[in-house]
């Protein structure tokens, strides 16, 4: 049996078949057959639990705020991330507001890692330079907190100065003085700068033409003109053209196309063409699903004229919600006698990250109110509102005393009502530019 399928000469070889691709293994399949036997060895495990473990993931939440394992102890530059990994993980199980003393000790954590005096922005970790992901990241968290205490972390002025500083003649942002720049930083700084309400003229010259430009002839987006289409960066572009009312601009029947076919068999996500499904991709995928479907939905209603087709309150999803939860809950959630978590895969370990974003890909899945989900971020709106979103409990078949995580916005993958509070609050000060 060989190895590669570079060593088969498929148009002289007898005997081929081009649809027995067993026959002619490579690591890729040899991957994909390990994946798919991990799958339905935990379906039919008795390990295997339909329903989220609630309780067990909080006490792995709480655990991670008084102690970092050992795990992620190597992970120094990502301390912003980790915290808020950690808090949105326990908001969208209602659970970080009630935490003592919450507030206070995010704040004056959040206020060593803003370098406001040194030319603005968040790093990473403590005495670490401004970086524009970590920034993101950072602003995401505070709004997680969600209190004026939060909120007054801010130096608006030194933010907008900070990523003005980023700015590319390309359209980009860079990540740090000197740093690269790609659809991922673009995304960070433009995401920031409308969550703060100092998006500007200025700041988002050029950059609509740089992320339209990041679109493949798959039909996702890379990171970079020219770079394979990616799931992550995908969900950067796509959702930064939305902030900036552009997604018109994209070839959205070819983004459609991709993002389809990015959800296999498996149930979960792919982040990119002929890669293993992993759960973290619940939600950058499935968020940008929702865009697209939002997109269409707008289109619909405008082309005719918002009659009779204003309410979709009750339509599903263009993915297979089902198939997600499945994947995401009774496969990728791993639990012992104490804690419980997420997965990337069946046989890994649970971590904070993928814990994170499993939560919100099942936000997705189990709420199902798109064209009032998103808001459209508008340089000269004073007052940004989220209007209220419903539940289809029939898009699952998981377990359903399992519990309904709070509904979250697919673009900033915050909880709707903190979103919603936050905007309210930067919009009701005066602009910055």
């Amino acid at each position: 049996m060989t190895s590669s399928i570079e060593e088969i000469d498929i148009d002289t070889d007898e005997g081929y078949d081009p649809n027995d691709i067993q026959e002619y293994l490579t690591a890729t399949i040899i991957a994909q057959n390990g994946m798919t036997d991990s799958i339905k060895e935990r379906l039919k495990s008795k390990k295997a639990i339909s329903h989220i473990e609630t309780d067990k993931i909080i006490k792995f939440l709480y655990k991670g705020i008084e102690t970092i394992p050992a795990s992620h102890q190597s992970l120094d530059s990502s301390k912003v991330w980790i915290s808020f990994w950690i808090f949105h993980g326990l908001d969208m199980l209602d659970a970080l507001d009630n935490y003592p003393d919450i507030s206070k000790r995010a704040s004056d954590y959040f206020k060593i890692l803003q370098n406001d005096k040194l030319g603005g922005g968040f790093g990473g970790g403590n005495s670490h330079t401004s970086h524009v992901v970590s920034t993101f990241a950072a602003t995401s968290a505070l709004f997680t907190i969600g209190t004026e205490e939060a909120y007054n972390v801010f130096n608006r002025e030194e933010m907008y100065k900070f990523l003005m500083r980023m700015k590319t003649s390309d359209g980009a942002f860079t990540s740090e003085d000197g740093g690269e720049y790609d659809s991922r930083t673009t995304y960070c700084a433009i995401a920031v700068a409308s969550m703060l309400n100092i998006l500007s003229d200025e700041l988002i010259d050029g950059v609509v033409d740089f992320l339209v430009s990041c679109q493949t002839y798959e039909g996702g987006f890379g990171a970079f003109p020219g770079n394979e289409a990616h799931g992550g960066y995908t969900f950067c572009a796509v959702s930064a053209l939305s902030i900036l009312n552009s997604l018109n601009k994209v070839d959205m029947d070819s983004l459609h196309r991709w993002i389809t076919f990015r959800q296999p068999e498996d149930g979960g996500f792919q982040g990119r063409t002929n890669k293993l499904v992993d759960t973290c991709y619940s939600y950058w995928q499935g968020a940008v699903f929702i865009i697209v479907q939002n997109y269409y939905d707008q289109l619909n209603n405008n082309n005719n004229n918002n009659n009779n087709n204003n309410n979709n309150n009750n339509q599903k999803l263009l993915f297979d919600q089902t198939k997600l939860l499945d994947y995401t809950i009774r496969c990728c959630q791993q639990h012992d006698k104490i804690f419980s978590g997420f997965s990337d895969h069946p046989t890994r370990n649970k971590d904070f990250y993928h814990t994170c974003y499993s939560l919100s890909g099942i936000s997705l899945a189990q709420h199902n109110d798109i064209p009032n989900i998103i808001t459209t971020m508008n340089s000269n709106t004073q007052e940004q509102t989220v209007p209220p979103i419903t539940i289809n409990s029939d898009t699952f078949s998981i377990d359903p005393k399992s519990k309904i995580v709070e509904p979250i916005h697919p673009i900033y993958n915050i909880k709707i009502s903190k979103c919603e509070k936050a905007l309210k609050h930067f919009y009701s000060l005066n602009k910055i530019n």
